[in-house]
């Protein structure tokens, strides 16, 4: 992997796995980074120029005085898609990457060839509410207050160290926290350890939190967004998420029926890094697919269950 620093209203650290195909940019969940990605990056680089960019705030792209809300990181992606000059990109995102993929797609899809929604962050089905675990709940009720939330994460972070705070989310995230590549763990930890020696470093994780909640909570307006989108469209979820509720997928998928829609088995939040393998064998079918692939640019700086 090389890497690059992209000027975006600030710097963003955009990690380069290769690959001589189209541009695929990779979008990471909340608190994540470019190496949510390492486990399929290279595979997925066989036929794509495969990039992963660390949002303001996150991984190795400072803040530098920029907001971490949806609103302001849907402006980063679509100009980070523009400063790469390679044409319509096929843009995949997990999480809250995957909210912001699909909010570039509504908004942007001329700037796209293709769209890969991995376990986003989608609003609760109607008349069922939201449901979290003990600890996300209490997450959730810190970052209500920014000052209770900052407070709450220097404690917690001060308890249970970069190791605890990746252990923790890597269990809150998958079904079998065995099943991820210990070569990401050790990675995953140095970096945290890296980020949670800045002040402030909560921050960007606060504030992002609760600008999800508030985008989820506006009536009908994530699903304006699902109905916008004219790029094909795969959409991946853990039948085992315990963050973002398959359900929630599904009436995602029922919204669009002209979607391609995969529910991996046995699998959480995160299947590019639980299950990787499995992940690949699901994407790179789509594409060969669905996807017809753009000339790539030069100089370049339904429903389907599977494994049950």
């Amino acid at each position: 992997m090389r890497s690059f620093t992209l000027d975006v209203g600030g710097p963003v650290f955009v990690a380069d796995y290769g690959g001589s195909g189209p541009t695929m940019l990779l979008v990471h969940g909340l608190g994540g980074s470019h190496l949510n990605w390492m486990s399929v990056a290279d595979s997925l680089a066989t036929s794509h120029r495969v990039l992963a960019a660390d949002l303001p705030g996150f991984g190795r792209s400072p803040s530098a005085g920029r907001s971490a809300s949806i609103g302001a990181n849907l402006r980063v992606l679509e100009q980070l898609i523009t400063h790469v000059d390679a044409g319509p990109v096929v843009l995949v995102g997990n999480s809250m990457g995957g909210l912001l993929s699909l909010g570039v797609a509504a908004g942007r899809s001329d700037l796209l060839a293709g769209l890969v929604l991995v376990d986003p962050a989608l609003p609760a089905p109607n008349r069922e509410l939201l449901r979290f675990d003990p600890v996300t709940i209490r997450f959730l009720a810190a970052f209500a207050l920014p000052r209770l939330g900052a407070r709450y994460m220097d404690r917690y972070g001060a308890r249970v160290g970069a190791r605890g705070m990746v252990q923790q989310t890597l269990e809150r995230c998958s079904v079998d926290v065995r099943r991820v590549d210990p070569v990401m763990v050790a990675a995953l930890v140095a970096l945290e350890t890296e980020r949670m020696s800045q002040p402030r470093w909560h921050n960007p994780v606060i504030e992002a939190s609760r600008s999800i909640v508030q985008t989820l909570f506006i009536r009908g307006h994530v699903e304006r967004w699902i109905r916008q989108v004219t790029v094909p469209t795969l959409l991946i979820h853990g039948r085992e998420d315990r963050l973002v509720t398959v359900r929630a997928a599904r009436a995602a998928a029922d919204l669009r029926p002209d979607w391609e829609y995969v529910e991996l088995a046995g699998v959480g939040h995160i299947p590019q890094m639980e299950t990787p393998g499995e992940f690949l064998r699901v994407v790179q079918s789509w594409l060969a697919r669905a996807v017809v692939s753009p000339e790539p640019a030069t100089d370049a700086k339904g429903s389907t269950a599977v494994g049950a």
